[in-house]
């Protein structure tokens, strides 16, 4: 049995090593100083040179991070000057106190965006959202005045024009309050009615509706045909609503009087 089992080999039983050599390879040696995170070309012959490596390769970073863009460190820090650029400038007369501006900033801060780069991105933004008419033109009072005058008043001067355009002005002022408290309108309502004399487009509607409604049968404005008018006049309203003090586009505009006078067409009409 013995001779037998020897005859099938010489490992005593046990199959030979597969390359033939009987020896076992010793284990594979590892450098303890080696990290994964590290390519090869950051390693030196000694620990001295590998950490020279990584000392250089550290500061590059630390270098090339503090050139780039910084976020910054309050909402305040993200500035914003739109007066030398004429497409945004009517629109931010005063940033400090914009609504929209502030908010803006306080997203700026919040997502970490680089304080640089906000006037570009308001800029771009704004142009933008204008171009695709997404905002609509500043409004302007001087511009609303003129654009009347060349409406009711072509060809004439200034001065020819302002007391047509004055008497214009009143009179659909007086229209819209006198219809707004004869329908008994929600003030609501009535503020959006009032709005519209604010434009030239608006006084031009309320002109053409005054005068198309008041050729209606039956169509009357309570006060027109009698009552207590509290002593005003036609010819006194007009000579009112003439006074520079009245308009609101005149330097010398006074808030009481107008709402004195306003006050005046309420008991005129509405009467």
């Amino acid at each position: 049995m013995v001779l037998r089992n020897a005859d099938t080999g010489s490992g005593g039983g046990n199959p030979p090593p597969a390359d033939g050599s009987g020896s076992t390879p010793p284990p594979a040696t590892t450098d303890p100083w080696k990290r994964d995170f590290l390519p090869e070309s950051m390693y030196g012959a000694t620990p001295e040179e590998t950490f020279g490596k990584v000392a250089d390769a550290w500061k590059g970073l630390r270098e090339e991070a503090g050139k780039r863009p910084q976020p910054g460190k309050t909402p305040e820090e993200y500035a914003f000057d739109a007066s030398k650029n004429e497409k945004l400038a009517p629109y931010f007369k005063d940033a400090a106190a914009d609504p929209m501006l502030k908010i803006a900033q306080k997203v700026a801060h919040a997502v970490g965006m680089p304080k640089d780069q906000f006037s570009g991105f308001v800029t771009q933004l704004y142009e933008q959202a204008i171009d695709a008419k997404l905002l609509g033109p500043v409004y302007s009072p001087e511009a609303e005045v003129r654009a009347l005058a060349d409406r009711l008043a072509p060809g004439k001067s200034w001065a020819e024009a302002k007391p047509i355009v004055q008497k214009a002005h009143a009179d659909a002022t007086g229209f819209v309050d006198v219809l707004g408290k004869q329908l008994q309108l929600s003030d609501g309502a009535k503020g959006l009615l009032g709005a519209l004399v604010d434009e030239a487009d608006g006084v031009e509607l309320v002109t053409a509706l005054s005068g198309a409604m008041g050729k209606l049968p039956g169509f009357t404005l309570p006060g027109v045909n009698g009552g207590d008018t509290g002593g005003w006049t036609q010819e006194k309203l007009d000579a009112a609503t003439a006074d520079e003090r009245y308009s609101p586009y005149s330097p010398k505009y006074d808030k009481a009087f107008r709402a004195q006078v306003d006050a005046a067409f309420q008991q005129f009409y509405g009467n």
